[in-house]
């Protein structure tokens, strides 16, 4: 089990081994972002501005302008704090920077909100020209990687810092906005990203002894492909996000909008951060959220199944 992160760091590597346009811009987070083993490998492609989040995106469009890839990382809650900087060098002259976010939502913990990725999805969604990816497993990494180095539209990168496992097979194929479904079931559909993922997996199976059976939805990057994710989704009774971000602005919203353009009524529900989040363990922060296995298989009970057996451990 590893973070997204340290499998980019892994496949960044692997990737500018083939395409030697790819450059880093690092904002004095390498050990953190995990490019310090690109800085070991190729020290004249890596640039080191410092704690200068604002002068490296100008530094990467800059580069970028020039025809290399650079892949700039910091934070997520720093480099989307530097929105402005992010539409006028980057959105506004179309620059083919990927901007790496790491630390995404609650899983920072005791460092509390002021270092959490939780308004990232809502600031770079707000960019029509901006690719979001957000990987589930070291298998969608290491693809996304791949896909990312194939053109130069800009891109944001939202990468987790705890461990997961691994949710794909070696046979995964990333489609670009392609909802991808990691777990079939019937009558309620399940929509996260990232390291929600697992998590999602991990309800389900604690509803198992209910008997729903959610289908589980990985919707890894957005903009979503509207009519693919629309014939999905109006397969199911109920459609459910949980999402390690605000409630507002990011995934509910991307998958709320499709809902809603549906030719059948379809009941949407959606959960995720509703205040500016709080400082404690990342274990107790998710469970406070009902962001934990058992809080999601509650949650998922509540609105689909108010007559099945209670699940050991969950909140009512």
């Amino acid at each position: 089990m590893k973070a997204t992160r340290d499998w980019f760091g892994d496949a960044l590597v692997d990737v500018a081994a083939d395409h030697e346009n790819v450059l880093v811009v690092n904002c004095d987070l390498a050990s953190a972002t995990k490019t310090t083993r690109f800085k070991q490998t190729f020290p004249e492609r890596f640039f080191e501005i410092g704690i200068a989040e604002a002068n490296a995106i100008g530094v990467a469009a800059g580069l970028a302008q020039e025809g290399y890839r650079p892949f700039i990382a910091s934070f997520g809650h720093f480099l989307t704090g530097k929105f402005l900087e992010i539409f006028q060098s980057v959105g506004l002259n179309n620059a083919g920077v990927v901007l790496v976010g790491t630390h995404a939502g609650l899983a920072i913990g005791k460092d509390g909100p002021t270092q959490m990725g939780l308004r990232d999805l809502a600031l770079m969604r707000s960019l029509p020209n901006v690719e979001v990816l957000q990987p589930a497993d070291g298998v969608e990494t290491r693809a996304m990687l791949a896909y990312a180095v194939t053109h130069d539209r800009p891109i944001y990168l939202r990468l987790c810092r705890q461990p997961q496992r691994e949710v794909h097979d070696q046979d995964y194929q990333f489609r670009p906005g392609h909802p991808d479904v990691v777990s079939h079931g019937t009558e309620v559909a399940v929509v996260t990203m990232g390291a929600m993922v697992p998590v999602v997996l991990d309800a389900v199976e604690l509803l198992a002894p209910t008997g729903l059976r959610p289908t589980v939805v990985n919707a890894s990057s957005l903009p979503l492909d509207v009519p693919a994710t629309g014939d999905l989704l109006r397969q199911y009774r109920h459609v459910l996000v949980f999402e390690d971000h605000f409630i507002r602005g990011g995934l509910i919203d991307e998958i709320g909008r499709i809902v809603l353009g549906l030719d059948r009524h379809i009941r949407f529900h959606a959960w995720g951060v509703d205040d500016y989040g709080q400082a404690g363990s990342p274990e107790e922060l998710y469970e406070r959220y009902e962001l934990d296995a058992p809080g999601v298989a509650s949650r998922i009970r509540a609105v689909t199944g108010a007559n099945t057996p209670e699940i050991g451990g969950s909140k009512q």
